[in-house]
């Protein structure tokens, strides 16, 4: 931690900018991969009524990510803010309940997604033929959010 501090506090604010950034960068990069691989893998192999399931269910996937990043922005500003009074006790603390909350929420969400499954992919357009593919593929992501969440938020 006092290698990063140290790091924050002398070198030039747009080498650390690109430092700092291009992991987030890359990490978006990754997740937009993520999904274009998922769709074409999903369109080839189940067909076009699952790209429809992936549809419905992305916006879901696009709240769980909202969450994660409002945590990890936040945290992010509070540790900042906390290194730079180099008060470093604070900005483990920050951290640590950072993490902490990003896992009882994204588990709440997880908890409330997969007891309203339905409902709640019909309220973002499913239809009787495409909900089995949503269904399907949102329980997974629901139960993978707890992991996403921790590492959206952590970036």
């Amino acid at each position: 931690m006092k290698q990063l501090t140290t790091r924050l506090g002398e070198e030039r604010i747009s080498k650390l900018l690109v430092n700092l950034s291009v992991p987030a960068t890359i990490g978006m990069m990754v997740n937009a991969l993520y999904n274009l691989v998922d769709t074409i893998f999903v369109g080839r192999g189940v067909g076009a009524l699952a790209i429809g399931g992936l549809t419905i269910a992305f916006p879901i996937q696009m709240v769980i990510m909202a969450f994660a990043q409002m945590i990890g922005v936040g945290a992010a500003s509070a540790i900042s803010r906390s290194l730079g009074a180099k008060d470093i006790e604070k900005a483990d603390y920050v951290a640590g309940n950072s993490f902490l909350l990003i896992v009882i929420l994204s588990s709440i969400i997880a908890a409330i997604g997969l007891t309203f499954t339905e409902p709640m992919l019909r309220l973002f357009g499913s239809t009787d033929t495409i909900l089995p593919y949503a269904k399907d593929y949102i329980t997974i992501i629901l139960w993978g959010s707890i992991f996403f969440s921790f590492a959206m938020s952590s970036n």
